[in-house]
Protein backbone atom coordinates (compact mmCIF):
# COMPACT_ATOMS: atom_id res chain seq x y z
CA UNK A 1 0.00 0.00 0.00
CA UNK A 2 2.65 2.55 1.13
CA UNK A 3 4.54 1.84 -2.84
CA UNK A 4 0.93 2.63 -4.12
CA UNK A 5 0.86 5.90 -2.52
CA UNK A 6 4.58 6.49 -3.31
CA UNK A 7 3.92 6.10 -6.63
CA UNK A 8 0.72 8.02 -6.82
CA UNK A 9 2.35 11.33 -4.51
CA UNK A 10 5.50 10.98 -7.32
CA UNK A 11 3.08 11.08 -10.52
CA UNK A 12 1.14 13.92 -9.03
CA UNK A 13 4.95 15.70 -8.57
CA UNK A 14 5.85 14.81 -11.92
CA UNK A 15 2.25 16.77 -13.30
CA UNK A 16 3.15 19.54 -11.24
CA UNK A 17 6.29 20.55 -12.97
CA UNK A 18 5.37 19.22 -16.62
CA UNK A 19 2.31 21.43 -16.48
CA UNK A 20 4.71 24.12 -16.32
CA UNK A 21 6.56 23.43 -19.79
CA UNK A 22 3.19 23.46 -21.82
CA UNK A 23 2.52 27.13 -21.21
CA UNK A 24 1.54 29.97 -23.20
CA UNK A 25 3.83 31.21 -25.56
CA UNK A 26 4.51 34.37 -26.05
CA UNK A 27 5.76 36.23 -29.50
CA UNK A 28 6.30 39.47 -30.60
CA UNK A 29 4.50 38.95 -33.53
CA UNK A 30 1.17 37.59 -31.36
CA UNK A 31 -1.70 40.34 -31.63
CA UNK A 32 -4.09 38.93 -29.51
CA UNK A 33 -5.40 40.64 -25.46
CA UNK A 34 -2.46 39.35 -23.19
CA UNK A 35 -4.91 40.22 -20.38
CA UNK A 36 -7.78 38.00 -21.06
CA UNK A 37 -5.20 34.73 -21.95
CA UNK A 38 -3.39 35.35 -18.87
CA UNK A 39 -7.00 35.36 -16.57
CA UNK A 40 -7.88 32.23 -18.74
CA UNK A 41 -4.60 30.68 -18.56
CA UNK A 42 -4.04 31.19 -14.66
CA UNK A 43 -8.24 30.22 -13.44
CA UNK A 44 -7.04 26.53 -15.73
CA UNK A 45 -3.89 26.91 -13.76
CA UNK A 46 -5.17 26.60 -10.41
CA UNK A 47 -8.25 23.91 -11.06
CA UNK A 48 -5.21 22.02 -12.10
CA UNK A 49 -3.60 22.55 -9.18
CA UNK A 50 -6.59 21.91 -6.95
CA UNK A 51 -7.85 18.54 -9.07
CA UNK A 52 -4.51 17.15 -8.18
CA UNK A 53 -4.51 18.13 -4.53
CA UNK A 54 -8.04 16.82 -4.02
CA UNK A 55 -6.67 13.37 -6.01
CA UNK A 56 -3.26 13.51 -3.06
CA UNK A 57 -5.66 13.71 -0.37
CA UNK A 58 -8.00 11.50 -1.32
CA UNK A 59 -5.33 8.69 -1.63
CA UNK A 60 -3.19 10.33 1.60
CA UNK A 61 -6.95 10.13 4.03
CA UNK A 62 -7.31 6.30 2.53
CA UNK A 63 -10.89 7.91 1.66
CA UNK A 64 -9.86 7.17 -2.78
CA UNK A 65 -8.21 3.36 -3.55
CA UNK A 66 -5.55 3.12 -5.83
CA UNK A 67 -7.65 1.86 -8.58
CA UNK A 68 -9.48 5.22 -8.00
CA UNK A 69 -6.55 7.28 -7.91
CA UNK A 70 -5.27 5.79 -11.35
CA UNK A 71 -8.84 6.42 -13.14
CA UNK A 72 -8.94 9.87 -12.08
CA UNK A 73 -5.42 10.74 -12.85
CA UNK A 74 -6.09 9.27 -16.27
CA UNK A 75 -9.04 11.70 -16.38
CA UNK A 76 -6.57 14.40 -15.53
CA UNK A 77 -4.05 13.30 -18.20
CA UNK A 78 -6.35 13.31 -20.67
CA UNK A 79 -7.48 16.83 -19.87
CA UNK A 80 -3.75 18.06 -19.76
CA UNK A 81 -3.32 16.41 -23.44
CA UNK A 82 -6.35 18.70 -24.60
CA UNK A 83 -5.10 21.54 -23.23
CA UNK A 84 -1.86 21.08 -24.84
CA UNK A 85 -3.56 20.37 -28.16
CA UNK A 86 -5.37 23.48 -27.67
CA UNK A 87 -2.79 25.63 -26.77
CA UNK A 88 -0.66 24.55 -29.73
CA UNK A 89 -0.60 28.06 -31.24
CA UNK A 90 0.19 29.44 -27.84
CA UNK A 91 -2.86 30.22 -26.52
CA UNK A 92 -6.75 29.02 -25.45
CA UNK A 93 -9.49 30.17 -27.07
CA UNK A 94 -12.27 31.66 -25.02
CA UNK A 95 -14.65 28.58 -25.88
CA UNK A 96 -11.44 26.31 -24.96
CA UNK A 97 -10.76 27.31 -22.02
CA UNK A 98 -14.36 27.12 -21.01
CA UNK A 99 -14.23 23.32 -22.30
CA UNK A 100 -11.22 22.53 -20.43
CA UNK A 101 -12.71 24.45 -17.37
CA UNK A 102 -15.67 22.07 -17.78
CA UNK A 103 -13.84 19.09 -17.68
CA UNK A 104 -11.76 19.74 -14.48
CA UNK A 105 -15.05 20.83 -12.87
CA UNK A 106 -16.59 17.88 -13.75
CA UNK A 107 -13.11 15.69 -12.86
CA UNK A 108 -12.88 17.49 -9.14
CA UNK A 109 -16.87 16.84 -8.68
CA UNK A 110 -15.57 12.70 -9.63
CA UNK A 111 -13.04 13.07 -6.95
CA UNK A 112 -15.47 14.24 -4.41
CA UNK A 113 -18.15 12.10 -5.26
CA UNK A 114 -15.57 9.23 -4.68
CA UNK A 115 -13.81 10.15 -1.48
CA UNK A 116 -16.96 11.07 0.31
CA UNK A 117 -18.87 7.69 -0.58
CA UNK A 118 -16.46 6.35 2.08
CA UNK A 119 -15.31 9.11 4.11
CA UNK A 120 -17.12 7.37 7.29
CA UNK A 121 -15.82 3.90 6.19
CA UNK A 122 -18.79 2.12 6.38
CA UNK A 123 -17.85 0.06 2.92
CA UNK A 124 -14.83 -1.72 4.32
CA UNK A 125 -16.62 -2.33 8.00
CA UNK A 126 -19.23 -4.29 6.41
CA UNK A 127 -16.86 -6.06 4.20
CA UNK A 128 -15.40 -7.59 6.86
CA UNK A 129 -18.51 -8.74 9.33
CA UNK A 130 -19.04 -11.70 6.99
Amino acid sequence: MKKILFAVAVLALGFTSASAQYGPRYDSRDRYDHSDRSRHGNDINYMQRQARQQIAQGVQRGTLNSREANALMSQYERIEARERKYSHRGRLSPREARIIRQDLERLMADTQRLSSRRGDGWARERRHRY
